[in-house]
């Protein structure tokens, strides 16, 4: 219907009672708030819609305007701006609150347009105000639940990225850290692949938007930060409301630790395993032993003792009596009881785990031992103590790569009283077993020329694969109460002494070691060196 059609269809133009009426009946059941003024600005009418809204009475009053019910924050900058638009014959439109005498404020939005006929002035002004209060007080709402989200996310402990339209809009201190980043205001508003790999986050699942029953389903991704370090994490994705618009909120969890845990958990389980073949192979060996060894005693009283058979059978006696030291070190590896001591012969321990070194040793490191013999029997675990022997070798050798050295092991009796335990070793008057192992690899600082003497990792880096192998040693000597030494010396290279408590027969508990049996076990313990470099 064009403007002629709708002039056509009110009354003649000098029934202006109809007209009247009908612009009444529209204003007063009109859904908003409606007013007329003057080309001044000044207000003629106001629809019933628009006194609710503003709170005005409803009994019109001579000098009533719907500028009287502004809020005292907002009214100045409302009446300044109206004013101005009329002296300017040009529309206005503003967002601003309604302060009624209840104390409850409104918030409006008002829209006025000047009433003219072509080329003549303005002859008033029609304007229609909206009540927003609903849609306002939702937005409040909304802004400050992401306030709240904000707050929360920037102290949770989880790293949390959000982005949009592959452009980063947040991430909190904690996803910082864990991706090496530089501070908050230089990563918001750049590109999510200038920061991430493409790969990273690419085709992960989204929770169901549209019913929200769905939860996202944790993906596994791994992330390689600027120092190389290479992390395992678990990402759950959702969409989020950020700053009034939709997003994609990224949670991230470092579960490295959990996976390094599963893998030690794995190899442990395979280990175990291993020890079990190995526990039921060695049984199956040592009953083979058993009758090899049998049958060769039984044949040797029938043979002329200056024969030569009589010397091959003396040979698969001695065999013999070394594969059964080594089963005797396999059962002990196989055996699945844990934490059980007994007696164990160091001696024969140390023995055959030097024997097994000996096929690894680089060309340019020469093993020397000092086992002159039997030592006293210690109360031990045989699994751990044969780590212990295992960790200070792997130790040793690792301390003399690349450039090689000399390895020296030597295992002693010692007895410790009040007055010769000049070393302050934190240990009681007893007879111990000592079991030494020296490198002449450079592991002191060359600025520091002093000679260093202290605990085991005194000298070490924390965190170092070499300092947990030692502080394991540390502790599992310990619980056995004996104690760890370690000397290092500039260019002598380190001495790690261990000391372990013995078990004497009761007939020499009270015997004390004589100087000359000390003065034939050093003469012993150097004949036991030549015949061993003669063997090599």
């Amino acid at each position: 219907m064009s403007a002629q059609d709708l002039a056509a269809a009110f009354p003649s133009s000098g029934d202006f009672r109809s007209i009247e009426a009908v612009l009444r009946t529209l204003s007063g059941q009109a859904s908003i708030g409606i007013f007329l003024s003057d080309p001044e600005g000044h207000t003629l009418y106001l629809n019933e819609r628009l006194r609710r809204m503003a709170g005005l009475p409803t009994t019109p009053t001579a000098a009533e305007c719907w500028l009287t019910a502004l809020a005292p924050e907002d009214h100045d900058a409302i009446v300044t701006e109206w004013l101005t638009a009329t002296e300017q014959a040009r529309s206005f439109s503003r967002e601003f609150r309604f302060h009624r005498p209840d104390g409850s404020l409104r918030w409006v939005m008002a829209e006025a347009f000047p009433l003219r006929e072509v080329g003549s002035p303005p002859s008033g002004y029609v304007g229609m105000i909206r009540d927003i209060t609903p849609r306002h007080l939702a937005l409040e709402a909304l802004h400050a639940c992401e306030d709240r989200y904000r707050s929360l996310a920037a102290l949770s402990s989880h790293p949390i990225l959000v982005y949009a339209d592959e452009t980063i809009l947040f991430m909190n201190d904690a996803g910082m850290r864990l991706f090496t980043l530089p501070p908050a205001p230089s990563i918001e508003g750049r590109s999510l692949l200038e920061v991430f790999p493409k790969e990273f986050l690419q085709d992960l699942p989204l929770a169901n938007a549209v019913h929200g029953t769905e939860s996202a389903t944790p993906v596994e991704r791994q992330y390689v930060r600027r120092d190389g370090t290479r992390l395992d994490m678990e990402l759950v994705v959702s969409q989020v409301s950020f700053d009034g618009h939709s997003a994609i909120q990224v949670l991230a969890t470092d579960i490295t630790a959990q996976k390094d845990a599963a893998a030690q958990v794995r190899r442990a389980h395979k280990m175990a395993a291993v020890a079990t073949l190995a526990g039921g192979i060695a049984h199956e060996f040592n009953n083979c032993l058993t009758a090899i060894m049998g049958f060769s005693d039984l044949a040797l009283p029938l043979l002329v003792p200056d024969s030569r058979v009589y010397g091959h059978i003396q040979q698969v006696v001695l065999a013999s009596k070394r594969a059964r030291d080594l089963v005797t070190q396999m059962l002990m590896f196989g055996r699945q009881a844990e934490g059980i001591k007994q007696p164990v012969s160091l001696d024969i321990l140390l023995k055959e785990t030097l024997r097994l070194l000996k096929g690894t040793l680089p060309d340019n490191i020469s093993l020397r031992e000092w086992i002159p013999g039997a030592t006293h029997p210690i109360y031990a675990d045989p699994t751990q103590i044969h780590q212990v022997c295992v960790k200070l070798l792997a130790h040793s050798e690792l301390a003399m790569k690349p450039d090689g050295g000399i390895l020296e092991v030597r295992l002693d009796n010692v007895h410790l009283t009040q007055s010769t335990n000049a070393q302050d070793l934190p240990l009681r008057p007893g007879h111990y077993v000592c079991l030494t192992v020296s490198d002449t690899g450079e592991e002191v600082s060359a600025q520091d020329h002093r000679q260093k003497v202290g605990p085991l990792f005194a000298h070490l880096p924390d965190g170092t694969q070499a300092g947990t192998e030692l502080a394991e040693v540390q502790r599992i000597v310990s619980e056995h109460g004996g104690t760890v030494r370690s000397t290092s010396t500039i260019g002598q290279g380190t001495t790690i002494e261990v000391y372990l408590p013995a078990i004497l027969p009761p007939m020499s508990m009270g015997t004390a070691e004589s100087p000359q049996a000390n003065a034939s076990d050093i003469t012993g313990q150097k004949e036991f060196l030549a015949e061993r470099d003669k063997e090599r």
